[in-house]
């Protein structure tokens, strides 16, 4: 009976790290596998227990000392390293999103080398390495060899998948931020380092016999590592976020189009293939100019800036209404790549306003009108009566109608400063100083002050000649002195300018207040006037804020008005814009016409 021999081994300075290698490789891939239900989970174990066992097995070879040995354990790190290209491009599609590729077919096709690699190993090892020989002239023994053309096949299919997977990390560090980045990065260097290895050692560019693919492998274990561990790369992974943009661009009833930087068509969402009428994939690397070419218009108009407006497009409804948003897209620094556009119809809310418009100004015409017949009615009436009892009911009659007829004026001033397009500022003490002195002309027996500080300059929107008109008449009209005290404060704050109203007189009805904190008038909780919501939807309009105090001493309404005053530097259409607020809050000035 023979026994076999054992192997006889050998030290070298390189074992020992590369089986730390294995070692850390077999760790770092149970511990994934254990999370096998996450995103690029499963992969990155095969792609660290594959890498363990090439390093096992390289290992073994660096240990043997006799030919034989050598040679098989070399085979079985040659089969397990095809385990390697395979397992990382499927972390990586998964990872980043892409995992619509993984297919079983796909995967199947894409083992078809490797398998037919491995059969040629063993079968026809002369086609995958020649001239095996044991070199004993240096400090340890190593196998020389010559690469057969089989062998160079299998290097460039491998490097093919292991660049396609570090092609779409490096997007994913272009473009990602945060964790998402770093993730992406240490994978990217956990490949890398490996990879520079073997080139140098597959051509040849360092002694034989030291290959530091593996002693790569174990800086690709540590990396991964603590990127599990301090990276968070198997909890939070940027196919969530990818899945649910895709998710919400392939629901969402905008249209969004994404524009390369010659504008043609990247990519659409299939709301805005319909404007095209063609599918998705019919749309990309279409010019859009051939497809929208008004919308092509606009882009040559706003080229690499961020834009806002409407645009009417015709279809086979007919005319239809967009609210256009272009958006720029830029590169890691700052390069413009291309253009996103997202256009919002709004046909119906545009038809549905026109037809408010219409329906307010109808009724503000009727109720003027009506009103004017009642309050020259109990004039003519007054006049012809001798009894004070009933001239007084009539003079009450024509008070509410005038009243009535105020608050109709108030509304059309509050429509029409909604109709503005937000891009005219005023300035804020001019605006200021008119307002109170107007006041101060139209009420004689009111003291009404004004604090403004040294330096004030300001811009705001010109509405709030309005909300401050409505405040002063407030504090005068609705005081019980007879001679009211009202005290004008303004104040800059930097980015905003805070503005005072305070008076002498009973406070604003609580009950008032509140249906303005509520936000809404109901048929049983409902306001006296529409004052205080003149004031309210002014402010609130341009982005300002409210606040009412009640004490003993009177009712201060403070004012916060953001500086809006960015770029307009016209004194004429200031001034202009002024005076036409002025003259909207005339009510002798103001006119109605059948068109109204």
């Amino acid at each position: 009976m023979f026994r076999q021999r054992p192997m006889e081994l050998q030290y070298t300075p390189y074992t020992a790290p590369v089986f730390l290698s294995a070692v850390v490789g077999l760790g770092v891939g149970a511990f994934a596998f254990q999370h096998r239900e996450r995103p690029g989970a499963f992969p990155l174990a095969v792609f660290m227990i594959g890498a363990s066992a090439w390093s096992f097995a390289e290992g073994m070879n660096l240990a043997a000392a006799g030919l034989g040995p050598k040679v098989f354990w070399t085979r079985l790190e040659i089969a397990a390293s095809c385990v390697v290209p395979l397992a990382w491009l499927a972390l990586v599609l998964e990872y980043t999103g892409n995992d619509q590729w993984i297919t079983r077919r796909t995967v199947a096709l894409l083992l078809v080398e490797p398998a037919v690699f491995v059969g040629v190993l063993w079968a026809e090892p002369s086609l995958v390495r020649t001239g095996l020989t044991l070199d004993t002239s240096g400090s340890f023994a190593v196998i020389t060899e010559s690469i057969g053309p089989v062998f160079y096949a299998h290097l460039i299919y491998s490097y093919l998948l292991l660049l396609i997977g570090g092609a779409l990390l490096l997007r994913v560090i272009l473009f990602a931020e945060g964790v998402y980045r770093t993730q992406a990065t240490a994978l990217l260097v956990a490949l890398f380092v490996p990879l520079v290895g073997n080139v140098l050692y597959v051509f040849e560019y360092l002694p034989a016999g030291v290959d530091p693919t593996n002693v790569g492998f174990l800086f690709s274990g540590i990396i991964v590592a603590g990127t599990i561990l301090r990276g968070q790369l198997l909890e939070v992974v940027p196919v969530a976020r990818h899945l649910a943009r895709d998710e919400i661009l392939e629901n969402m009833e905008d249209r969004v189009i994404v524009l390369d930087d010659t504008q043609r068509i990247a990519d659409v969402n299939p709301a805005a293939a319909e404007l095209f009428d063609r599918s998705e994939a019919a749309a990309v690397g279409e010019r859009i100019e051939t497809l929208l070419p008004d919308l092509s218009a606009l882009l040559d108009d706003e080229t690499g800036t961020h834009v806002q407006t409407e645009l009417s497009l015709e279809g086979e409804e007919g005319v239809r209404y967009y609210n256009v948003r272009i958006s720029p897209l830029h590169r890691a620094r700052g390069a413009v790549a291309g253009t996103l556009v997202s256009l919002r119809d709004v046909t119906d809310k545009r038809q549905q306003r026109q037809r408010l418009e219409v329906l307010n100004r109808l009724l503000r015409h009727n109720l003027r009108n009506e009103m004017n017949v009642v309050a020259g009615n109990a004039e003519l009436v007054e006049r012809q009566l001798a009894d004070p009892d009933l001239r007084e009911r009539l003079d009450l009659i024509a008070e509410t109608a005038t009243r009535i007829t105020d608050q109709s004026d108030k509304v059309g001033q509050v429509s029409r400063t909604f109709d503005e397009d937000g891009t005219v500022t005023v300035d804020l003490r001019e605006t200021v100083t008119t307002e109170v002195q107007d006041a101060r002309d139209r009420y004689p027996v009111a003291e009404i002050t004004l604090e403004l500080p040294a330096e004030l300059d300001v811009g705001v929107d010109p509405a709030i000649a309005i909300a401050l008109d409505e405040l002063l008449a407030n504090a005068v009209e609705h005081n019980d002195h007879d001679d009211p005290t009202v005290n004008v404060l303004v104040r800059d704050e930097g980015d905003v300018a805070v503005l005072e109203v305070a008076d002498d007189g009973p406070g604003i009805d609580p009950h008032e207040l509140a249906v303005l904190e509520e936000g809404e008038e109901t048929a049983l909780k409902h306001g006296s006037g529409v004052g205080l919501w003149v004031v309210y939807w002014t402010v609130e309009q341009f982005g300002g804020r409210l606040e009412f105090e009640n004490d003993d001493h009177g009712c201060t309404v403070t004012a916060w008005l953001p500086d809006t005053d960015e770029a307009d530097d016209s004194g004429t259409e200031r001034t202009a814009a002024v005076g036409g607020l002025r003259q909207a809050l005339d009510p002798t000035e103001i006119g109605f016409s059948a068109d109204d």
